[in-house]
């Protein structure tokens, strides 16, 4: 949880000054840095949704042809 919270707070940083907003004085800066800050956030979740997809797709167990059957009778040899 404080990693998402640190990424979204590095996230917010790097909006306001890349887009140099004054966000303590300025009320335009400040609707300006809620409207990227949001669609960033949008973008973000669309992201995440398409990746989770995709791993989704990929196949993490073994398939049984994958391993070989022992039996009971298998000795282990040195």
């Amino acid at each position: 949880m404080v990693g998402i919270v640190a990424f979204l707070l590095v996230g917010a940083y790097m909006i306001t000054v890349n887009k140099e907003y004054d966000i303590k004085n300025d009320a335009d800066d400040r609707e300006g840095f809620l409207k990227d800050f949001s669609g960033w956030i949008v973008n973000l979740g669309k992201n995440v949704k398409d990746v989770a997809g995709v791993a989704k797709e990929k196949e993490w167990l073994p398939n049984e042809e994958d391993y070989e059957e022992y039996s009971d009778n298998d000795t282990i040899k040195k």
